[in-house]
């Protein structure tokens, strides 16, 4: 019995849900396959006309971001983009230029094309 459950943590832990926030976004696909990050953050940018986005599950707006960065930098240095497909590209870029200046590690989260 403590076989099966340490398998079933190791494959619950192993899987891609892992990375997958709460909202649901539209990833733009690619043929790279990102890296595993186990501690990282994640930020998802939703197709919205509002300017707020989610950072680790908490809905703030650009000017929160720096400050809720500054605060999550200890616990880790990773931060994962997750960007709907309908996002501005002008947004993107805004957004990972605050996190690279503040130290990040950043990667995009994408699709995998179909073969």
């Amino acid at each position: 019995m403590d076989v099966i459950l340490l398998l079933l943590i190791f494959f619950l832990f192993g899987s891609n849900f892992v990375l997958k926030s709460g909202v649901e976004v539209e990833l733009p696909r690619s043929s790279s396959v990102l890296p595993s990050a186990e501690d990282a953050h994640i930020i998802t940018l939703i197709p919205e006309d509002t300017s707020e986005f989610y950072f680790n599950d908490e809905r703030i707006d650009l000017s929160e971001l720096e400050s809720k960065l500054d605060e999550a930098l200890p616990r880790s240095n990773e931060v994962i983009l997750l960007g709907d497909e309908a996002v501005s590209y002008g947004t993107i870029m805004n957004i990972s230029q605050l996190v690279l200046k503040k130290g990040f590690e950043l990667s995009f989260a994408t699709q995998q094309k179909a073969q």
